[in-house]
Parts: structure tokens; sequence; C-alpha cells
């Protein structure tokens, strides 16, 4: 499935499916404290995403990455139309999250553009790279 059209439950289903367990609905489904049929009906779109305190969970329990982990928690909020959970108190009350805010309406009208945000991120990651590598 082309990953710019992958819903929650596509994500969800894909991630269990491909663990090297061979994790059953009934599997997961125990582990997040959830009914099958709840579970089922997530993965197969008929119901919205399971909450912040499940993603967690399932996050942990199938080793997700933090890239991964953030793509689960994109996709919930993209469902149910919301902040992200991992980054909404960043976001809607800290400092930064005005300067995030401002940014992204100037992305809006025009004043910056996917180029602008490619060279920040590139920035900071290499900004990151320093950093783990123990420069400064």
């Amino acid at each position: 499935m082309h990953e710019k059209r992958m819903r929650f439950g596509d994500f969800i289903k894909r991630k269990r499916m491909g663990d090297p367990r061979e994790l059953t609905l009934s599997d997961m489904a125990k582990e997040l404290g959830i009914s099958v049929s709840f579970l089922s009906d997530i993965e197969n779109r008929r119901r919205r995403p399971f909450d912040p305190e499940k993603m967690e969970i399932f996050a942990r329990f199938l080793g997700l990455t933090e890239e991964e982990t953030a793509r689960m928690y994109d996709l919930a909020s993209y469902e149910n139309g919301e902040v992200p959970y991992d980054i909404e108190d960043t976001l809607m009350y800290d400092e930064v999250g005005t300067l995030a805010r401002f940014a992204l309406r100037q992305t809006k009208a025009g004043n910056a553009t996917e180029e602008d945000w490619k060279r920040f991120i590139r920035e900071i990651e290499a900004k990151k790279e320093r950093r783990e590598s123990g420069e400064q």
C-alpha cells in the first residue's frame, strides 16, 4: 500500500502481521487489553484508532522504532482530526509550539517552501549527529 494513503488500521495490521512471533489478533488484543472484535474493526478501518495509552503499549510490545511510532501517532491523529498525541504538549503549549505554528502558517501563505523545511530538517539532523558523536 502506498505510504501516503496508508491508514492507521493498515499500519498496525502490517506491523502485527510482520512480527516474527506471528501474532494473531487474539495475541495482540490480549496485550492491549481490548477485544479481538475491537482490534479487528480498527485494523479493517471500521473504527477509529485506539487511545494513546494503547498506542504506547503497541509500540513497546512490537519494538517499533522512534520513526515508526511517530508515523503511528500521525496516522491516528489524521483520522481523529487532532494534533498527534506525542507532540500535542509541545505544539500547543510550549513557546516552540508558537514558533512552529507561525512557521506552518507561513508555509500555508506561500512564504516558506518544502525546500525550506527540508533544509531545516537537514540542519537539525546534522546537529543531532554531531551531538551523538560527541562533537559540539
